[in-house]
C-alpha cells in the first residue's frame, strides 16, 4: 500500500501536519509513504506561495484580507468561479499527474485545499484512480471545500467548521470532527526540563516564548525593547524564523543594553523543546501554533493578524473563550500581568482543550481503513 503525502513550503504548519501523519503511517508494516510539496518543481509557483504571497500580506494586509474573506464567503455560496483558484487548480492538476505517475499511490493525504479540487477534478475526468483524505488545516472552511464529491473523508478541525460543511450540503457520512495533528516531535520530548534546559544551555528560570512563525511577521523587536525590563522573574526567549532584519535589530539591542535575560533565535526545529520550558507564550494564531502551544500547556497570547486564516483560528479561539488578543504593547502588558498572577486560570484551561492528542492516530487509523 502506497500512501502520498501533498504539502506546500508556506511557512512551517502544513508540511507539519502531513509529517504528523506520515510518521504515524511509517509505523505501519507493508507501508510505504513519500511526502511532496507541490510546487517543488514548479519555480513559478513556489515563488508566489513562499514570497509574493507574503508581501501582499506584509504591505497591503487589510487589502489581501478584504480580498479573501470576500471570496471565502463567496465560496460557500456559489458554484466554483473564482478566477485565481480555478487557476491554481489547473496548476495543480498538472503537478499532481507527475508525481501520482511517479510514486503510484493508493491514496493521498493533503491539507491543501487546491490539492483537494484538483483530486476532485482529475477522479472525476477519470485521469486517475485512487483514495485522497483532505485535511482542514485551519478552523475555517477553505474554498469550496463543500463541493468535493469524490474525497474518501474530510477531517474537519472543530465542530463550527463540521456545522458549516454540514449546513452548506456537504456528506455528513465524511466529516470526522478530529481537529489538527501536530508534528510526533511534540508528543517524544522528555518531560525532564532540566535536561532541555542543560541541552539549550538555559538557566533554570521561568520563560516568556515570542514566536511568529517561520516568516517572522510581527514585530519582536519592539515586543522585546518594551518588556525586557518590566518584567520581574521572567527571562524571554524570541524565536524570529526568517525575519533576519528582526533578528539582527534584537542582537544590535541585548549588545549595546547588556541584557542578560533575552535569549535571540532565527529558525529553530526545536519548537517542541522550546515551549516546553516556557511559561507563556506570545505569538501569532496559526493553527500548527495554536495546537502546538495547547499541547505545550502554554499560557497564549494571541498576535492580532491580517492574514484570513489567523482571523478565523481567532474568531474560534475567542468563541471558546480560550484566548487573549492583543493589538499593542497596552493590551500586551495587562495580558502578562493577567497570566503573570493568574487571573485568568479559565481562558488557559479552555486553551489547553484546543489542541485533540489522539488525532494522528485517529487519522491513520482512518487511513488503515482505506486499506
Amino acid at each position: 500500500m502506497k500512501i502520498l503525502f501533498v504539502g506546500l513550503k508556506i511557512g512551517a504548519g502544513i508540511e507539519s501536519i502531513c509529517y504528523s501523519i506520515k510518521d504515524e503511517c511509517d509505523k505501519i508494516e507493508g507501508v510505504e509513504t513519500n511526502y511532496v510539496d507541490i510546487y517543488a518543481e514548479n519555480p513559478k509557483m513556489a515563488q508566489f506561495s513562499k514570497e509574493q504571497y507574503y508581501k501582499l500580506v506584509k504591505y497591503i494586509p487589510r487589502l489581501t484580507a478584504l480580498g479573501q474573506r470576500l471570496s471565502l464567503s463567496l465560496a460557500l455560496k456559489t458554484k466554483r468561479n473564482h478566477l485565481f483558484i480555478n487557476k491554481d487548480v489547473k496548476c495543480c492538476k498538472k503537478e499532481l499527474l507527475k508525481y501520482i505517475d511517479r510514486y503510484n499511490p493508493d491514496i493521498i493525504y493533503t491539507p491543501l485545499c487546491m490539492v483537494a479540487m484538483a483530486l476532485d477534478e482529475l477522479i472525476e475526468e477519470q485521469k486517475v484512480k485512487l483514495k485522497y483524505i483532505f485535511q482542514i488545516p485551519d478552523f475555517l472552511v477553505p474554498y469550496y471545500t463543500q463541493n468535493l464529491k469524490h474525497c474518501s473523508y474530510v477531517i474537519s478541525s472543530c465542530d463550527s467548521v463540521t456545522e458549516k460543511l454540514e449546513k452548506y450540503g456537504f456528506c455528513e457520512d465524511k466529516i470526522l470532527t478530529y481537529g489538527i495533528p501536530i508534528n510526533p516531535k511534540f508528543k517524544n520530548v522528555t518531560d525532564d526540563r532540566a535536561e532541555i534546559l542543560s541541552k539549550l544551555g538555559l538557566e533554570d528560570k521561568k520563560y516568556i516564548l515570542i514566536s511568529n512563525g517561520g516568516a517572522g511577521f510581527a514585530n519582536n523587536y519592539k515586543i522585546v525593547t518594551d518588556f525586557y525590563d518590566k518584567v520581574n522573574n521572567y527571562a524571554f526567549i524570541v524565536v524570529n524564523g526568517r525575519n533576519i532584519e528582526s533578528k539582527e535589530k534584537i542582537d544590535s539591542f541585548i549588545k549595546e543594553k547588556n541584557i542578560q535575560n533575552v535569549v535571540n533565535l532565527g529558525f529553530v526545529n526545536n519548537m517542541q523543546e522550546l515551549m516546553k520550558v516556557s511559561d507563556i507564550m506570545i505569538g501569532k494564531c496559526g493553527s500548527s501554533t495554536i495546537n502546538e502551544a495547547s499541547y505545550s500547556h502554554l499560557k497564549f497570547i494571541g498576535l492580532n493578524n491580517y492574514l484570513v486564516p489567523e482571523i478565523y483560528n481567532i474568531k474560534y479561539l475567542k468563541s471558546k473563550n480560550a484566548v487573549i488578543v492583543v493589538k499593542n504593547s497596552k493590551q500586551i502588558d495587562q495580558a502578562l500581568h493577567f497570566f503573570i498572577n493568574e487571573k485568568e486560570e479559565k481562558i488557559s484551561e479552555n486553551f489547553f482543550k484546543v489542541c485533540n492528542k489522539n488525532c494522528s492516530e485517529q487519522i491513520t487509523n482512518i487511513i488503515k481503513s482505506l486499506f
